[in-house]
């Protein structure tokens, strides 16, 4: 990898991709929706709710950035949470974050990237007067194609992909931000705090925190210019800069979005929001409420979402890469793993093996749910997202989780502690971290329909801890250097 090559808007553009502010805007809001209007029946109003919902999200999030923020400061590694956890907790505990952030990004790469971007093309293309030749099979070979598209342009080194990514990604949030303030000057008398109100949920803190463990992953990309801290400039200063301005640039387009959409639709139309033809409610709105300009804003929304979910892609890949890099680099890993192209940096064998796991994983759960679940290829390629989605939550839990409790042991060694240090680095992280059990708790107390996803994500935990105590007793030695490197 090439050290300071990369600005603090490389940063900002790496984190903000990854999080696809338009592919999140479709798929998050639009499946919030669909999950309340589902679970809570007594709740129709509920999917009015969303922008409380998606406050609340961003809150916790941003409680578990501090513990971030305060890391990023002091450590600059590729290796990212799991060099925090390790200088925290010891090398177990980084063991465990580090595959924990692996198998949510490769989760994230597969479920919302890939199977995203397959879902919205067979989602809209049919409205659209397109036909999918022989639709059962064909979404195969695009995944595939899709996937080395995106692997040659990790390749082609970060630096290219990144200034692709910052432009569009000013382009995308300026879209995003626009349009959203003409929908809600538009419609004027339907701007009300309401939808910031727990009242549409029935004042039911507890279906709030049930639907805040999937709508919680619409901030995921605030921490994802932590494994590029060693390409940064300055990363000490960039890294921590570039979480705040994430945590704003993401708070303002998503909560904004979510906010002229409901309102747009209408609080006594909201039981339909997301639900049946109206799957995708934001390319309803964009079709029809702009008047004479409508058609062109409409594909222009088109382009923006798919060209979201191949740079989220992207950034996801680029991300995945570094932190097997690292670990490979400090032993934890085959050492072939951190073979680097002399000519960009790219750690090409990272990024082969990612691309190899993630075909498996995209046409593996795709075709076990049109197959073996018997489902038309749009509805298997959307519960295959969905399921994905979910799977990875209660993983990405857990790396926030170490990284929280890590920071006090962190702070403790290696600072002066007094009063409100231990409210920075005790308190606030240990809030957040009761809000994650609480979203979990919430999900398994109601039984939602995708509580089956959470219960497979414990079973992946368990292996990720059952590997680590492996690890600890058997190769005890490959633990030696992990977490070790930071400029």
């Amino acid at each position: 990898m090439v050290v300071n090559q990369l600005g603090l808007r490389h940063a900002i553009s790496q984190a903000v991709a990854l999080n696809a502010p338009a592919g999140t805007i479709v798929l998050y809001i639009a499946g919030t929706a669909s999950l309340i209007t589902s679970t809570f029946v007594t709740h129709q109003e509920g999917a009015y709710a969303i922008p409380l919902i998606l406050l609340l999200s961003l809150i916790i999030y941003a409680l578990m950035s501090y513990s971030m923020y305060a890391f990023s400061r002091r450590l600059s590694s590729a290796g990212g949470y799991y060099t925090f956890v390790s200088r925290g907790l010891g090398t177990s505990a980084g063991f465990v974050t580090a595959l924990s952030y692996i198998t949510y990004e490769i989760l994230s790469f597969t479920g919302f990237g890939i199977l995203g971007f397959l879902g919205f093309g067979y989602a809209i293309l049919p409205t659209l007067g397109i036909s999918i030749p022989d639709p059962d099979f064909i979404w195969m070979p695009i995944a595939i194609i899709f996937i080395g598209l995106v692997s040659l342009l990790i390749y082609l080194g970060i630096k290219p992909s990144l200034r692709f990514v910052t432009y569009t990604m000013f382009i995308e949030v300026s879209f995003l931000i626009a349009t959203s303030l003409a929908l809600i000057m538009m419609h004027p008398a339907r701007v009300s705090a309401t939808p910031f109100t727990p009242s549409p949920m029935g004042n039911d803190p507890f279906a709030i925190f049930a639907m805040m463990i999937y709508a919680i992953g619409a901030f995921v990309g605030i921490g994802g210019s932590i494994p590029i801290a060693e390409e940064t400039q300055k990363p000490k200063r960039n890294v921590p800069l570039a979480i705040v301005a994430t945590i704003a640039i993401l708070g303002v387009t998503i909560i904004l979005a979510s906010y002229a959409q409901v309102i747009t639709w209408g609080i006594q139309n909201i039981s339909t929001f997301g639900v049946g033809n109206n799957a995708y409610p934001l390319l309803n709105i964009y079709g029809a409420d702009f008047g004479i300009a409508s058609k062109v804003i409409f594909w222009v929304l088109i382009v923006i979402v798919l060209n979201s979910f191949f740079t989220a892609t992207v950034s996801l890949g680029t991300n995945a890469t570094r932190v097997l890099f690292s670990m490979s680099r400090e032993g934890a890993l085959p050492s072939f793993l951190s073979e680097i192209n002399r000519n960009n940096g790219t750690p090409t064998m990272s990024m082969i093996t990612l691309a190899i796991i993630s075909t498996a994983i995209v046409i593996g759960v795709g075709a076990g749910f049109e197959f073996i679940a018997k489902m038309s290829p749009l509805n298997a390629l959307l519960s295959s997202s969905i399921f994905l989605l979910i799977l990875e939550s209660p993983i990405t839990y857990i790396v926030h989780i170490l990284t929280n409790t890590s920071l006090y042991s962190y702070m403790k060694k290696h600072a002066r502690m007094g009063p409100m240090n231990t409210i920075k680095y005790l308190i606030i992280p240990s809030a957040s971290t009761a809000t994650l059990l609480a979203a979990i708790v919430a999900s398994i107390y109601f039984n939602l329909f995708y509580v089956d996803a959470v219960f497979a994500s414990f079973a992946l935990i368990a292996i990720i801890i059952v590997s680590t105590v492996v690890m600890r007793f058997k190769f005890k030695e490959k633990l030696e250097y992990l977490g070790d490197f930071s400029l």
